[in-house]
């Protein structure tokens, strides 16, 4: 999956299928958006590939595991945390 925080979530998938959209999909320099983001799978993978995000949920614990993920992910990548 990515991270052991997508198994806190409802929806877990593996990060292979949001890298074969923003591929295909999202040039380089162009923004993902997710609304429903969930664990941050997809803005995980944004952020590996060096694109913009957008994600939104509307349960506030999905929120707070978003925020995590996006920490993780940067910290990977060796951007500065948020």
């Amino acid at each position: 999956m990515g991270s052991n925080i997508s198994y806190e979530g409802e929806a877990a998938f593996p990060e292979k299928l949001p890298d074969f959209f923003i591929r295909s999909f999202c040039p380089p320099g162009g923004i993902v958006y997710d609304p429903f983001g969930g664990t941050g799978t997809t803005l995980a993978v944004a952020i590996k590939m060096r694109r913009k995000f957008i994600c939104s949920d509307i349960r506030e614990s999905q929120i707070e595991l978003m925020k995590r993920r996006i920490r993780q992910a940067r910290y990977r990548k060796g951007f500065q945390a948020i």
